[in-house]
């Protein structure tokens, strides 16, 4: 005695509605302790920061194993003194400059592991990309073209690689006076 193909797919859809209807009808009569569960299955996990603060540039330079060489001159914008992180305890080390109602920031990265352009991990498409030379450095800037200066600068020196991203576009002369 055969079962008509009729019959076949009301009663898969019956099962299919009878064992969705019970797992949503469990979840409705779930117990206290059973929401956290279900709450604590769907929260977000983040990545651990890979920065953490340091008190001076000797421990930062104590982290990463090598001399920072200093910026000569820091852009009236911001405040001289930075905030100072190394990534990964070794990897990277970032002099955070930061304008007065810290609105404005500039970055300075120097590492020996990251090429420039990962240190740099600005992917903006810029009008202008060129290298300029700067106390024999080849320094590579990026701005938009409209005349007021370059966002990002990335350079390489004693076997580290070097890089300025700034919020407030710095001028050719800005560059030559920070860069050693």
């Amino acid at each position: 005695m055969g079962v008509s193909a009729d019959k076949l797919i009301i009663g898969v859809c019956l099962s299919l509605f009878v064992i969705t209807g019970c797992h949503l009808n469990e979840r409705e009569h779930a117990s206290d302790s059973d929401e956290m569960v279900i709450k604590e299955e769907t929260s977000v996990v983040g990545l651990p920061n890979p920065f953490a603060k340091v008190n001076s540039i000797p421990e930062a330079e104590d982290a990463i194993g090598r001399n920072i060489p200093l910026l000569r001159f820091i852009p009236e914008v911001y405040q001289d003194s930075p905030d100072i992180f190394v990534m990964n305890e070794s990897e990277m080390a970032q002099l955070m400059y930061s304008s007065a109602d810290g609105s404005e920031r500039m970055l300075y990265r120097i590492s020996e592991k990251f090429s420039t352009e990962l240190l740099n991990g600005d992917y903006t498409k810029y009008a202008i990309n060129k290298k300029i030379i700067i106390r024999g450095h080849a320094v590579l800037v990026k701005g938009n073209g409209d005349g007021q200066g370059y966002f990002t600068a990335e350079w390489s020196v004693g076997g580290l690689n070097l890089c300025i991203l700034s919020d407030v576009p710095l001028t050719e002369e800005d560059l030559k006076r920070m860069i050693n």
